[in-house]
């Protein structure tokens, strides 16, 4: 296991949203659930649609399953992937059991915080995967 397989099933979830970057500039996109990650050497390229991102997976040596407070619905689940000096490479951002498909805040559906669980369940206590808790930024 490790990154590349925690990189691989988190592409396969559908509208899993990937934001590349940190401070200054990010990038978005959605995951189709249909493709994964491929591996060449020390890169990984992801693509969805037209468009693509490429992370240099030996850059990677933090990825932690957050649990965030959030302004626009209660809880956000993602997972960080950061280099050893704490920036940010690549967030990965659970569809939000709070929000429906638009985007909206809707009833909790427990079936989207369960993707987030099992996955977190699975992955977390290996090599440099860990799991933190966030309070809200004020």
């Amino acid at each position: 296991m490790g990154m590349q397989a925690l990189l691989k099933d988190l592409a396969r979830i559908k509208r899993m949203l990937f934001v590349v970057g940190g401070d200054g500039c990010v990038s978005e996109m959605y995951s189709s659930g249909k493709s994964e990650p491929s591996f060449h050497g020390e890169w990984g390229t992801m693509e969805s649609g037209d468009w693509h991102f490429h992370i240099h997976m030996s850059k990677v040596k933090i990825a932690q399953f957050v649990e965030a407070e959030d302004h626009g619905a209660p809880m956000v689940y993602y997972v960080r992937f950061a280099s050893s000096d704490d920036d940010n490479l690549l967030r990965c951002y659970f569809p939000n059991p709070y929000m429906d498909d638009s985007e909206k805040l809707s009833e909790f559906q427990p079936f989207k915080l369960k993707v987030f669980e099992d996955l977190r369940d699975q992955y977390v206590g290996q090599p440099g995967i860990t799991f933190v808790r966030r309070p809200k930024n004020p």
